[in-house]
């Protein structure tokens, strides 16, 4: 199945630690997102252009595997993969590296919404997927 690839490059600031100075679980899908939104823009179709067409990525499913912690002031590369699960899911994948060391993996899965209701992905979406 045809999939789109990004790198997302991003510090980890102070307010995203814990007490100990690691990453607080919780801003992972923060980062997640962050990489969505970038991958999205790349393709030329960023978030606010779909909310202008009353589109919306909405989560369904979601999932992370932290291997190796993340700190303050580390520089990590979210490598982030997009790809067409059927007619009305994407799924996106994340690898977040340090130097190159895997250090978290993941999952979210998404739909689209319009005017509150599930509708197929939009031809041209998939079209720029698959190109």
């Amino acid at each position: 199945m045809p999939e789109k690839k990004s790198i997302y490059r991003r510090k980890v600031n102070f307010y995203e630690t814990d007490a100990q100075g690691v990453v607080h679980h919780s801003n992972y899908f923060r980062y997640f997102e962050e990489a969505r939104g970038y991958l999205l823009e790349e393709l030329g179709y960023p978030y606010h252009k779909m909310h202008n067409e009353g589109l919306y990525v909405v989560l369904v499913e979601g999932n992370i595997r932290i291997k190796r912690p993340i700190v303050y002031q580390d520089t990590f590369d979210i490598e982030i993969s997009l790809s067409i699960e059927n007619e009305y899911s994407l799924s996106f994948g994340y690898k977040i590296y340090i130097n190159n060391t895997i250090h978290s993996t993941g999952y979210t899965k998404h739909c689209i919404t319009k005017n509150t209701k599930l509708i197929k992905i939009p031809e041209f979406l998939v079209n720029l997927i698959n190109d």
